[in-house]
């Protein structure tokens, strides 16, 4: 099961029965995003344990991602960064919209226009510096 608890109007995911998957940016020579413990967030070519990610409805075309293994939520700030943290929020909540080339763009749900991206070095991008249809997202 999966969806959303709201516990004093605010989010709450709930993550039962969510598979573990890798998130891949086709940048520069590929990247597979991870969340590491410290709540960097960034970019790596092989896989690693902090690579495993959950990503679960909230509602349609809403997503939260989750690490496995750092158990950091995926975040985004206003300024366009994203971060790992450990409690969900507002700024946790991200946009998943399928594109025509069959890859999926996030962006920030409460900071419009804020994509999350990789960098041709798998360093993380300013997401307010990116647009939706770069390879970069």
């Amino acid at each position: 099961m999966q969806g959303t608890v709201t516990v004093d109007g605010s989010p709450h995911p709930v993550e039962e029965g969510v598979k573990q998957q890798l998130l891949y940016c086709r940048v520069g020579i590929g990247y597979h995003l991870q969340i590491l413990p410290s709540g960097s967030v960034g970019g790596i070519h092989k896989p690693t344990e902090y690579s495993w990610l959950k990503v679960f409805a909230m509602k349609h075309g809403v997503v939260g991602i989750k690490g496995v293994k750092s158990g950091l939520y995926l975040c985004m700030s206003r300024e366009g960064l994203a971060y790992g943290a450990e409690h969900f929020s507002a700024d946790c909540l991200l946009k998943e919209i399928l594109e025509e080339n069959h890859y999926t763009t996030y962006s920030s749900l409460s900071h419009p226009g804020i994509y999350l991206a990789l960098s041709h070095k798998g360093d993380l991008r300013k997401g307010s510096s990116v647009g939706r249809h770069q390879s970069c997202t």
